[in-house]
């Protein structure tokens, strides 16, 4: 490939590119960059300027995502969702919250940040013009995972089960919300995953509000019996709706659960 063919970059970065497109990477990092020049401080200035430039995209310190060579510059913009995986590497993650409750309907707000959970790190970073957020959440919280393709990447994203317990851990909009997105999709899920997954979920309040809307909805107590036993020993009351500073409302016994909204 020529390098007169793209007049804004020099030689090595053109070949850097291109090296990186034929290995078919979509990321490299300071190491593949090192293979390809003898000196070290040569391959950190190709790998700055080419950032700089908007060839690449770094994901952290020592990765970079490819621009493909054919994409004219500030005309390409990478899949989110591919990003948040080569971002998380080897890590184990899910992608989450806001983003999955867009994703599977919950609501029409498109979220500005793409929400990652994982085991090993918090942290801000804005790739590209995207902003993702990564949540360090416990071992006992990461189940519940599918896995999608995405442009030849496997991507990792809360089932529609799993997303409605985080729904119900970490809501969006009006509390009263979570009812409306259990009616909406009570017909399409997995009911008895639903239960299986909230009675896994180690916070007693998310089982409580939760079996206490699907059983406002309609679901037989039956169905919920194993749900409701999983915290029978738990003899708290809690609010239904936590934005609610008041603990008015008539009492559920059975969920142990305050109605204040």
């Amino acid at each position: 490939m020529a390098a007169n063919s793209y007049p804004n970059l020099s030689k090595d970065e053109v070949y850097l590119i291109s090296r990186a497109e034929f290995e078919q990477q979509k990321v490299i990092t300071s190491a593949f960059a090192n293979r390809l020049f003898v000196s070290p401080k040569r391959s950190a200035d190709v790998l700055d300027t080419l950032t700089r430039k908007g060839r690449l995209f770094q994901i952290q310190r020592g990765k970079y995502l490819v621009v493909p060579m054919k994409a004219p510059n500030q005309q390409w913009s990478p899949n989110e969702f591919v990003v948040a995986a080569l971002w998380m590497g080897e890590t184990p993650y899910y992608i989450g919250y806001y983003t999955m409750y867009q994703y599977w309907g919950f609501t029409e707000q498109i979220p500005q940040t793409i929400f990652v959970l994982n085991l090993q790190k918090s942290i801000t970073k804005k790739i590209g013009d995207v902003m993702y957020e990564a949540l360090k959440i416990d071992q006992k919280k990461y189940f519940g995972i599918q896995k999608i393709k995405i442009e030849d990447v496997d991507i990792c994203i809360s089932d529609k089960e799993r997303t409605l317990v985080d729904f119900v851990y970490n809501p969006i909009g009006s509390f009263s919300r979570i009812e409306d997105v259990f009616k909406e999709n009570l017909a399409e899920i997995d009911l008895d995953k639903l239960i299986r997954y909230l009675i896994k979920f180690p916070v007693v309040s998310v089982r409580k509000r939760a079996g206490y809307f699907l059983e406002t909805i309609g679901c037989k107590k039956v169905i919920l019996e194993k749900l409701r036993k999983s915290f029978a020993r738990d003899e708290t009351n809690i609010v239904l709706d936590p934005t609610n500073k008041s603990r008015k409302g008539k009492i559920n016994k059975e969920w142990k659960i305050i109605d204040n909204r």
